[in-house]
């Protein structure tokens, strides 16, 4: 019952982009989930959470007035608007989770491949000096430490016993491995197989050059690391408390003016005027402040993540797993910051 419902919403989806783009994502992924259903899947709870989203304006602001004892309300056509809104957010955010989440998983299959297919290659060659045919050099060369590339490795000489060709056999390695160095490698090598030569020094080289290009990548992060760590403290430490103290500065502020209004007897912006930092009455409150802060910290932690991720490894979706962590951390320090500043103001005081 519910595979049916996951291929009737998998109707919406264009066939061509299932066949394009879904299919390549889920071989890459190491998935062997049918795409119709994978996708007809995530529609499915991408539109229940979606609805949720929808019935927040209607349902969790009246249930906020009673707990909480606000008085939160809307017109008819501002609580519709809202519902709309809400609804497209929780539909989009979720297909958005779910497809980073699958970038996560083909990225990290792509990083363990070309961090272990080094000595992966290393072993080819020693098995292909001690006299191996190159068939069993690489089905010798598999261990299971090896993890997504010896999967493949099994499944290549494995089609390479039956109507396939070695070297045919090679090249779909890296069809299910996003991964432009192993795609590479199993080209030269299937070319090689073909033309002949020194096998062994082939991939050896190879091999060397592979684990040159890994180094220059670690060294690379490493010499951004501390760019990164700067702009986590400036988010997450820094900018909550120049916030906590804006927002102390907004209540003592609004204190010495309520203060100067009743000594003087009259309103706020008339007693304001007799001191010279606070003439006039001030339009922007503790509350407004501390609200606009948790806002702050939420746009800033999402643009350092995206950052972070450009650092790193060139890509934005790197670095927006980061985003949730830093804003929690942030709010969490803002939080923390108001009371111990408030706490300090009011000792001094």
């Amino acid at each position: 019952m519910l595979l049916q419902m996951y291929v009737l919403f998998s109707a919406i989806i264009p066939r061509k982009f299932l066949d394009g783009k879904v299919k390549t994502w889920l071989k890459h992924a190491g998935s062997r989930d049918d795409e119709r259903i994978w996708a007809g899947t995530r529609l499915f709870f991408a539109t229940l959470m979606g609805l949720i989203f929808f019935l927040i304006p209607f349902s969790l602001f009246p249930l906020i007035n009673v707990l909480l004892n606000t008085e939160i309300y809307f017109d008819t056509i501002i609580r519709i608007l809202l519902m709309i809104v809400f609804g497209i957010f929780g539909f989009l955010a979720t297909l958005i989770l779910f497809y980073l989440h699958l970038n996560y998983v083909i990225d990290g299959r792509k990083r363990m491949v070309e961090s272990i297919l080094p000595d992966f290659l290393f072993l080819v060659g020693n098995n292909l000096k001690s006299g191996m045919t190159p068939f069993y050099a690489f089905r010798s060369a598999v261990r299971p430490e090896f993890g997504p590339l010896s999967e493949e490795i099994q499944i290549a000489t494995q089609k390479s016993l039956g109507v396939d060709s070695f070297s045919d056999a090679l090249k779909q390695i890296a069809v299910r491995i996003d991964s432009k160095v192993l795609s590479d490698t199993t080209k030269f090598f299937a070319q090689a197989l073909k033309s002949g030569g020194r096998l062994a020094q082939l991939i050896e080289t190879s091999a060397n050059d592979i684990k040159q290009t890994n180094q220059l990548k670690n060294e690379l992060i490493t010499a951004t690391r501390m760019y990164s760590l700067f702009i986590i403290f400036v988010v997450a430490i820094a900018s909550p408390m120049l916030l906590a103290v804006s927002v102390q500065f907004l209540v003592i502020l609004g204190g010495i003016q309520g203060e100067t209004a009743g000594i003087s007897g009259g309103s706020a912006a008339s007693a304001g005027s007799q001191i010279g930092f606070a003439a006039g009455a001030t339009t922007i409150t503790p509350e407004f402040m501390q609200n606009m802060g948790y806002m702050i910290i939420f746009c800033n932690s999402i643009l350092a993540s995206v950052f972070i991720g450009v650092l790193g490894g060139g890509k934005i979706r790197d670095g927006l797993k980061f985003a949730p962590i830093m804003a929690m951390i942030g709010i969490g320090i803002f939080i923390i910051l108001l009371q111990v500043v408030g706490s300090l103001v009011g000792g001094f005081g």
